[in-house]
């Protein structure tokens, strides 16, 4: 029933778009498995409750998985609209639930699969970035020596910090 009103809202558009000359709209391409994969690990660690009391924007998370395809291990950074870097963990099971499913979505068979996967989004423009790793579970480690290069390095530069 909601399609049906759809295509005739759709045809009624066209009409005077018609008749002006121009094209009718395209209709609302699909959003891919991927994207849809990858917004729900952004719903899970928004809705995990680990970012309540900072005013953030962009996030970046850091999740190691075990040969089973387990995440063992999660930490990043939520940024404000200063700019400035909170320390976060996202070890939730929602979450970890998300970054599982992505992970077998991506594996090829095979494959042993990612061991890391550093995810970024922003919260203003609602881009999302992943990066994989599938040897080196050292890849994007945090040390006292490296913590202030991490933190910039981590930065996702996902758009405008403020939104604007």
């Amino acid at each position: 029933m909601a399609d049906s009103k759809k295509r005739l809202f759709l045809r009624l558009m066209a009409m005077p778009l018609a008749m002006l000359g121009l094209p009718p709209p395209a209709p609302a391409k699909p959003v891919s498995e991927n994207m849809q994969l990858m917004g729900a690990i952004a719903r899970a660690i928004v809705n995990s409750g680990r970012l309540q009391g900072i005013d953030w924007v962009e996030v970046s998370a850091i999740f190691a998985i075990d040969s089973d395809g387990d995440v063992n291990e999660s930490y990043g950074y939520a940024y404000d609209a200063q700019g400035k870097a909170h320390a976060a963990t996202f070890l939730d099971d929602a979450v970890a639930r998300e970054v599982k499913a992505y992970r077998e979505w991506l594996r090829q068979k095979d494959d042993k699969g990612i061991i890391k996967m550093l995810f970024q989004f922003n919260r203003n423009t609602r881009r999302v970035r992943a990066d994989f790793e599938y040897d080196d579970p050292l890849r994007w480690q945090v040390t006292p020596r490296n913590l202030e290069a991490m933190i910039e390095a981590l930065r996702p530069k996902l758009g405008s910090a403020s939104g604007k």
